[in-house]
């Protein structure tokens, strides 16, 4: 009897979810970030020497006079003191800020656009993130230590000011700022972003950020600890983010569930393996009595190497499921204490992982918040197909009873 074909628009909406969460992770690039708020950098302020503090102590009978303006975050000096400190180990560090609800027009015109997701980017963010343009060019480490007053603009930001000229040289104007257009990037707004439209300039540019992210190539997970303990040392206090175990870290469920149903096929295999060296034990042996040695050698190896072959194949199956299996290990060392053999360091250990995953306050950039949505659907997506596969198991078992 045959069985018909039946179409599931639960097993359809599961295959779905898990694709687009699949594809979506591939486009959130494998980046080590310590987000953090300009707030927390801590003031570099020393003690002044008693004579001058004899003379501000009489100056301050006399009326006050007004001080220059002085920026309140040189964000270059704060990334180069960073990168005294982490340059040889991570030589590709960058450093970039947000800030979100700008407006950017054509001076003395009434086009404008706002809602614009500024990023204020430093030396090496090219290299990090990996941009490209359309019309024009990137802003490159020159234009960060200069300060240069260019900007970068999203493809629908630069149509609706300029329409068909080439906003390539053109000036607009940001704020009080009048600024050249570099270039031309594409952009689609990203889950985290706050604004549908998105601008580029140096770092030093935006004063008032948001936010600031430092950031690295996240290399090996070996990496990850040492970028952070850095970070805190030269930044303060902040948020540690390695996007790649972000990553994996979505792709947990998917993994379970592929190492379960590996070792359920590796056992029936096995199993059904044994039957066939047994089936081929046994005519080995019954043609070694109708045979003479000579004779028998080619028949032997014709059914053994086959069986070779296959025990081979299996081993390495094996191997690559147990790699599969402990791969959680390599990309979170964190999770392994210094001793094994020992109840007490695996205690402290848990405890330590959950009061970090417990803290009170966390900052999140948008690569991660492009992460943890991506992760929710490989979520939803597995546990719909398990569903799936659980209901035509029981009714299985009901239709057989």
């Amino acid at each position: 009897m045959e069985r018909k074909f039946r179409f599931s628009f639960l097993l359809l909406a599961g295959i779905l979810l898990l694709g687009a969460g699949l594809i979506g992770l591939t486009t959130v690039p494998d980046v080590m970030q310590y987000a953090f708020l300009p707030s927390s950098v801590s003031p570099t302020e020393t003690a002044l020497p008693a004579e001058t503090a004899a003379e501000d102590l009489s100056a301050a009978a006399e009326p006050a006079k007004k001080k220059p303006e002085v920026s309140t975050t040189p964000l270059l000096d704060l990334y180069k003191k960073a990168a005294e400190s982490m340059g040889e180990l991570f030589p590709s560090l960058t450093m970039h800020s947000v800030k979100a609800g700008e407006t950017i027009s054509i001076h003395d015109s009434d086009k404008r656009q706002e809602s614009i997701y500024l990023y204020a980017i430093g030396p090496h963010w090219n290299e990090v993130y990996y941009p490209y343009v359309r019309k024009g060019r990137l802003l490159g480490t020159a234009d960060a230590e200069a300060a240069s007053e260019v900007v970068v603009l999203d493809e629908k930001t630069a149509v609706k000011l300029f329409q068909d000229v080439n906003p390539v040289d053109q000036p607009v104007a940001w704020g009080e700022k009048r600024l050249e257009v570099a270039g031309v990037a594409p952009h689609s707004r990203r889950l985290g972003e706050h604004g549908e439209f998105a601008a580029w300039v140096p770092l030093d540019l935006v004063t008032d950020a948001d936010l600031l992210v430092l950031s690295a190539p996240a290399g090996t997970g070996d990496m990850f600890p040492a970028f952070k303990r850095y970070a805190e040392n030269a930044i303060g206090t902040g948020t540690a983010i390695n996007l790649a175990q972000e990553k994996f870290r979505a792709l947990m469920p998917l993994l379970l569930v592929f190492v379960i149903a590996a070792i359920w096929f590796m056992k029936r295999w096995i199993r059904w393996l044994a039957g066939y060296i047994r089936i081929q034990a046994e005519k080995v042996k019954a043609e070694s009595k109708r045979r003479y040695i000579m004779k028998l050698l080619p028949y032997a190896a014709g059914q053994i190497l086959p069986v070779i072959l296959l025990i081979a194949a299996t081993i390495g199956a094996c191997f690559l499921v147990a790699v599969v299996a402990l791969r959680p290990m390599l990309i979170f060392p964190e999770w392994i204490p210094e001793t094994l053999g020992e109840y007490e360091p695996w205690i402290q250990r848990f405890w330590q992982l959950v009061g970090v995953s417990a803290q009170p306050v966390t900052l999140k950039t948008p690569e991660l918040a492009e992460v943890q949505f991506w992760s929710s659907l490989v979520l939803w997506g597995t546990f719909v197909v398990l569903l799936r596969a659980a209901k035509q198991t029981l009714m299985g078992m009901f239709r057989h009873r």
